[in-house]
Parts: structure tokens; C-alpha cells; sequence
């Protein structure tokens, strides 16, 4: 037995009084909703063939939701819900009962002690958003890997390091402000506090937008947490290749694949993790990864007549429940909207694509073409991308540290907006990447970037819009030669530091913040808090 480390302490505590997420027990999934996350859909999307007839399913890190979710799609599964939590399964078990789900175990599992895990192979083992809490992620990725049938696919969610980069400064606001998951009162206080932020800042935009944040739960996990992480593209291609992994297909915002971000950002002959990695480098990455795995020394699927086009399971045959028969009677009556798990856009059916569906299986090739965009005909996957998935390269640590340093100067990054200078500035500080000029990526941005700025918030959100708003101060900036570092907020003094610290203090004692600002704390604080209207502010040296 493992002796939990400090963190997973903290995080098993986290989770015993707050249990996530937060969502009534009577609320209910419409039986065609998550028609993605059936295995035999998940396994044809990653080119391991039909599933079995009842696969075995791990949800490793269920929280309150996912197994009535997963049971919902998977009917005829044998499913194993498994959590550090013990509140949060006793909720999700509770919630299965309501519901009539009847396919699903319940156990505690800690997964940096593989002692606690549940016995066998699994045929689908879903990880979503668990892995970036752990101590070891490396390790515990590798014996979830070996956990995987031979054929199997392991789903597996991790937050981006740049695009959730909003999140992280809300954390260390609330980190700064003493502000934590033990304390009752901390959620409402901490929501109080980024309310009380301008309309113009971007951190009270992105606290504002985020669902989550309108319940105490949801400001623990995310601005609370006692342990999460984000990940850059290359650093999760390196995590799947030392796990022996093989990203098979890739279910995030935009684009999903990365061989359509390559075409479309002028990146050919990049590897998936260099794609990905500059997608949430230009933080044009709307969710976080998420990726599909199988393992790499799987052998290839051999086409029989298994393989033969066939519809979605959960669209024809035996419905798993009265709701799910109504649902499909409708479909194949009148049409509709089915949605998907990406984000993109709901699948729209008409009826008679519908009642081709509720054929099943022996789908002819006409049938498959007009049903092929849909992803609901199975068969039709063929050969994951072709694009190689991970390579490395070289100084990646190097300008990731460069990239979130403190630089000393009159005209410095504000370091609330270091995030956007990381994308601006990468061709100048990463020449590995053999990007092209600043000017030549801003074209191949044009038709596909997304800025969420708005007459309110005039720049800040994404380095586009930013590169956009701020042209000439940014190419002054990228002219000039690379300032100084600073290692902490001790080295540098902001003007009027004085005024600054005191302005920082009042705003934490006026939201009953209970820690007690060193003069570095408060100087950072100021900088989150209060620097969103420059893009550069003056830092000097202690």
C-alpha cells in the first residue's frame, strides 16, 4: 500500500467536501447524447475494429457524473467506476439507482497505488481530467496503459497549458489572497472578489464564462484546486510516447485532428504534438485535449466481414430504455439534432437518414456515403492520421521558462499578458520550431483565428487579436533585444511600487482575504488585479 503523498492528501480532501460535479441528481442525458462515447464508436474512431459484444469499461476518476453518463451510452457494458472520493461515489452510485442503471460497480481507487485498482484488461478505460492531478502522471499513465486490451482505447483528458493560462492566474489570485478549498466560506468569497474585477479585465471575463463558476463545487476544481497542472502539446506527445501510447484520434476544439490543423496553418511535416502545441500556444485550442489512445504494440485490425459497414449502435437495434425508443421514433419520424461531444456543431438528421440508420447492420455504400460526414456509420474509419505523433525538440524547457519569466526593463511584458507574448514572440525564442516570421503566421491565422475580444475588452483574450490591437507596440517589442529576467516579484519594483502595494492590500483586506501580503505577494497581486489596461509596464530591478 502506497503512502499518499501530500498533494493527493490535499486533493482527496479537496474532494470529500466537494464533491464535482455539481449537478442534480434527477438531471438526465437524452439516451442518443453521448453517442460518442460508445465503445464500439470509440474503437472504430482509433481503427481497432468493432468492440466486443459487452466490453469492459474503467472510469478511472469517475466523479459524480461520468458513470451514469457512461452507462447511458454503453448499456450492454460491464462498467467499473472507480474514484479517491468516497462522497463523489456515493453521489454517483445514488444517482445510477434514480436512474435505473443497473451495469455499473462501484469502488475507492487511488490511482498512484496500483494496489487499490480494479482487476484485468479493460476494453475502454476513460481518464478524463484526472491526470493532471497526480504527483506522477508519467508513471500512472504507463500502468493504465498496460491495463488496456489489446485492442483497446484509452480516453483521456488533460488541461493545455496555454489556453487554460487565465485559469492559472485566477489560482494564483486565490493562492496570493489565502484563499482554499478547506474553508466554506473561501468559493463564495474568491467569486465576490473576481466580481468586484472591471468589466474590462480579462480574468473576470473568463471567471464570468465559466459555467462552473456559478456553484461553490465548480470555484473549488477550477480557481480553488489544490493540485492541478497544464500540459503544452509537446509535453503531452512526450507523456503518450513514454507511455507507450498512440494518439488515435483527437476529440477537442477546432479541428480535432491535427492533420487538418496542419493543412490549414501552413505546419506540414510537423509531428501531432508540434500542431497541437502551437494551436494552444495561440490559445486558439476552445477546450482542453483530448485525445483517444491505443497502444502503440497493438497489431493492425485485419478487414473481415466484422469490419463491414454498419450504422451506430445506438441508433438502431433494441432500445436500451422507453426514453431512448421515443427518442429514435422521432428521429425517424421528423429528424433532428443529435449532439456531439466535441463542441463543433450538432449532427442534423432528417428522417429518412434516420430510418437508413435504424437498418443496422448492411448498410450499402450509397446509404454509407450520405451518411459518412456524420460519424454515425461505423466501418468507415480506416487508417488513423499518418501524421507522426510526437518529436522532439530541442530547448522546450528552456523557452518555457524563458516564456513565463519576469523580464526587467521600462517597457517589460506585463506579466499578466506573458502568455500572449509566448505565441507573439516564438519564432524570435524558440528558432527550433522553425517558425516563419511573425507577419507570415498573422496570414495563415486570418481566416481561422477566433478573437474574443470585444468593444469592452480591447485586447488580451488571444495573442491574435492582441497582435492585431497593439501592431506597433508589438513590433517595437520584437525589434528590441531580449530584457533581463527576474526569478520572483522580490527582484523587481513596479512605478509608484509603493502605491501599488497598498492599492494591492486593500483590494485582499476588502474582500476578506485572509493572508497577509508579503510586499512580492502584493506586487504580483497588483499585476493580476489591477495591470490589464498596458500591455508593458515598468519593471525594475530591486
Amino acid at each position: 500500500m502506497r503512502t499518499p503523498d501530500a498533494k493527493a492528501t490535499a486533493i482527496s480532501r479537496q474532494y470529500a467536501a466537494w464533491p464535482y460535479p455539481q449537478v442534480p441528481l434527477l438531471a438526465n442525458v437524452d439516451p442518443t447524447h453521448p453517442w460518442q462515447l460508445h465503445c464500439d464508436s470509440l474503437w472504430d474512431r482509433c481503427g481497432s475494429g468493432p468492440a466486443p459484444a459487452r466490453p469492459r469499461i474503467w472510469i478511472a476518476g469517475c466523479g459524480t457524473f461520468q458513470p451514469y453518463v457512461f452507462s447511458i451510452a454503453n448499456p450492454r457494458a460491464d462498467i467499473v467506476a472507480t474514484d479517491l472520493s468516497e462522497p463523489s461515489l456515493r453521489i454517483a452510485r445514488r444517482r445510477c439507482a434514480l436512474h435505473g442503471v443497473r451495469n455499473v460497480s462501484f469502488a475507492p481507487c487511488d490511482l498512484q497505488d496500483e494496489s487499490t485498482w480494479p482487476q484485468g484488461e479493460f476494453d475502454l478505460i476513460e481518464c478524463y481530467g484526472v491526470l493532471m492531478n497526480l504527483s506522477d502522471p508519467e508513471r500512472a499513465l504507463a500502468a493504465l496503459a498496460r491495463r488496456l486490451a489489446p485492442h483497446g482505447v484509452l480516453r483521456l483528458m488533460v488541461y493545455p497549458q496555454f489556453s487554460r493560462t487565465r485559469v492559472f492566474q485566477l489560482q494564483r489570485i486565490a493562492r496570493l489572497c489565502g484563499f482554499h478549498g478547506d474553508d466554506a466560506s473561501h468559493p463564495s468569497k474568491f467569486r465576490s472578489l473576481v466580481k468586484s474585477l472591471t468589466k474590462d479585465h480579462p480574468l473576470r471575463f473568463a471567471f464570468t464564462t465559466y459555467a462552473d463558476s456559478k456553484n461553490d463545487a465548480g470555484v473549488v476544481d477550477a480557481y480553488l484546486h489544490a493540485g492541478d497542472r497544464g500540459f503544452t502539446g509537446w509535453q503531452l506527445g512526450a507523456l503518450l510516447q513514454s507511455a507507450g501510447l498512440r494518439p488515435a484520434n483527437w476529440m477537442h476544439r477546432p479541428w480535432a485532428q491535427p492533420d487538418v490543423a496542419q493543412e490549414r496553418l501552413a505546419l506540414m511535416g510537423r509531428a501531432q504534438s508540434t500542431v497541437l502545441g502551437y494551436l494552444d500556444l495561440w490559445q486558439e485550442l476552445r477546450q482542453n485535449f483530448v485525445v483517444c489512445c491505443t497502444r502503440r504494440d497493438a497489431a493492425p485490425v485485419v478487414d473481415d466481414a466484422s469490419t463491414a459497414l454498419r450504422a451506430h449502435p445506438s441508433f438502431h437495434g433494441r432500445a436500451s430504455s422507453l426514453r431512448h425508443a421515443l427518442r429514435l421514433w422521432r428521429l425517424r419520424t421528423f429528424g433532428g439534432r443529435v449532439p456531439t461531444r466535441t463542441g463543433d456543431g450538432d449532427v442534423v438528421l432528417c428522417a429518412r437518414d434516420a430510418r437508413l440508420l435504424a437498418s443496422g447492420t448492411g448498410l450499402d455504400a450509397d446509404d454509407a456515403a450520405l451518411l459518412r460526414a456524420t460519424g454515425l456509420v461505423l466501418g468507415t474509419a480506416g487508417e488513423p492520421t499518418a501524421i507522426s505523433t510526437h518529436l522532439e525538440i530541442e530547448g522546450h524547457d528552456a523557452w518555457l521558462a524563458s516564456a513565463q519569466s519576469l523580464r526587467i526593463g521600462r517597457l517589460a511584458p506585463n506579466p499578466l499578458y506573458l502568455h500572449l507574448f509566448a505565441a507573439l514572440d516564438a519564432a524570435r525564442s524558440w528558432p527550433q520550431l522553425g517558425l516563419p516570421h511573425l507577419d507570415d503566421q498573422l496570414r495563415a491565422w486570418l481566416p481561422w483565428a477566433t478573437p474574443l475580444e470585444h468593444e469592452r475588452i480591447r485586447f488580451g483574450l488571444t495573442p491574435y487579436a492582441t497582435a492585431q490591437r497593439r501592431q506597433a507596440a508589438m513590433r517595437d517589442h520584437l525589434e528590441r533585444e531580449p530584457l533581463p529576467t527576474a526569478a520572483s516579484y522580490d527582484e523587481v519594483r513596479l512605478r509608484d511600487d509603493a502605491s501599488k502595494l497598498q492599492s494591492a492590500r486593500a483590494f485582499a483586506t476588502a474582500h476578506d482575504a485572509p493572508a497577509q501580503l508579503t510586499d512580492a505577494a502584493a506586487r504580483e497581486l497588483w499585476c493580476l488585479a489591477f495591470g490589464q489596461a498596458d500591455l508593458f509596464l515598468t519593471m525594475l530591478s530591486a
